[in-house]
């Protein structure tokens, strides 16, 4: 039976946030592609073609008005949706906040700084989506909204591992800090990735290469780099559906594969150091823990872009890499080494 302690409290409360914000990003995630009529509603073919267009233009020409209708009706549920979700957030925070400071009197370590910090993180996020509804479109500003939303995951995960009994600390020793140093290379490796793949989100840039491992069956197709990472550009999904063109979308979508490479080169190589040389500081299950997560992670983008960007490959590889971001916070939070009490004072 689960303790009714306010400790126990305040884990299953920060448990909860975490669940929810998961649930909040893949969420807006599919928000976000159906928004555009991306991915494809049908599957294997796309709006009643063979093969996906292969620029984000054309959708416009293959929806109907009866289409165009039904779109627009379900944007607002998804925003309805999305806003009840937040709001239960918000409580929720408040509610882990009130018990930590409750909590704090009586034992010095407790968090409050990162549960109250994630709370402003979310309230400024809200805030700033109330402030800029008329820019709610552009891609910088949904780009704050998936920074956001993966910072305040990985900060919730947090708080839920230094209450937990599971994943417990290893020792400290020079492997481990070694480690700890490379787990934090990686989670800045993937946290660009990250952003690389929102802005291909926000952007609309899924179909710009629709074949694998070449793009528009070339090495180095026609790309514009200036225009594809100009953060505040004239364009962004609207009622009207205008986006970037061919040659920036290319470029980002070639930028996202570059450093995906990337972190299935270090990553792949790190799950597998770890489990050859970690097993006297029980880091050999977090290796394969590691090659797992990333190993879907894999299978999921290449299926995306072979199956021309379906709705339910493309979410769940936005799932897959909040998995892989928490994913290496735990091992961060393992190696990382227990705290000791100061000794009492004289």
């Amino acid at each position: 039976m689960l303790s009714n302690s306010k400790p126990s409290k305040f884990f299953r409360m920060a448990l909860w946030a975490a669940t929810l914000v998961f649930v909040l990003v893949v969420f807006n995630a599919y928000a976000r592609l159906s928004e555009a009529g991306f991915g494809c509603t049908d599957w294997p073919g796309c709006y009643g073609m063979l093969f996906a267009p292969i620029t984000a233009q054309e959708f416009d020409t293959l929806r109907s008005a009866e289409e165009q209708m039904q779109l627009d009706k379900m944007r607002a549920g998804q925003e309805t949706t999305q806003r009840f979700i937040s709001a239960t957030l918000s409580l929720v925070l408040i509610r882990l906040c009130r018990l930590g400071w409750n909590l704090k009197k009586n034992k010095r370590s407790q968090q409050v700084l990162i549960p109250l910090a994630t709370l402003l993180v979310t309230f400024g996020l809200s805030a700033a989506g109330f402030m800029t509804f008329e820019f709610r479109y552009k891609p910088v500003a949904q780009m704050m909204q998936i920074i956001g939303g993966m910072t305040i995951l990985a900060l919730l995960w947090w708080i839920v591992l230094r209450e937990q009994r599971l994943f417990q600390s290893a020792a400290a020793t020079p492997f481990t800090r070694r480690v700890r140093l490379r787990v934090m290379f990686a989670i800045t490796l993937v946290s660009l990735e990250i952003m690389l793949g929102g802005w291909s989100m926000v952007n609309y840039a899924g179909l710009a290469c629709p074949d694998f491992p070449t793009c528009q069956e070339a090495w180095w197709p026609t790309m514009d780099f200036v225009d594809a990472f100009t953060l505040w550009n004239n364009v962004g999904l609207s009622y009207e559906g205008r986006l970037l063109n061919l040659p920036a979308t290319t470029a980002i979508h070639v930028g996202h594969r570059v450093v995906a490479l990337m972190v299935m080169a270090y990553l792949g190589w790190f799950s597998i150091y770890l489990m050859r040389t970690g097993a006297q500081d029980m880091l050999g299950l977090y290796g394969l823990l590691l090659l797992a997560v990333l190993s879907l992670q894999i299978i999921l983008g290449v299926v995306e872009v072979l199956a021309h960007l379906p709705l339910v490959i493309a979410v769940a590889h936005t799932a897959g890499a909040a998995l892989l971001l928490m994913t290496l916070v735990t091992m961060y939070h393992v190696c990382k080494a227990p705290r000791t009490p100061k000794p009492a004072s004289p």
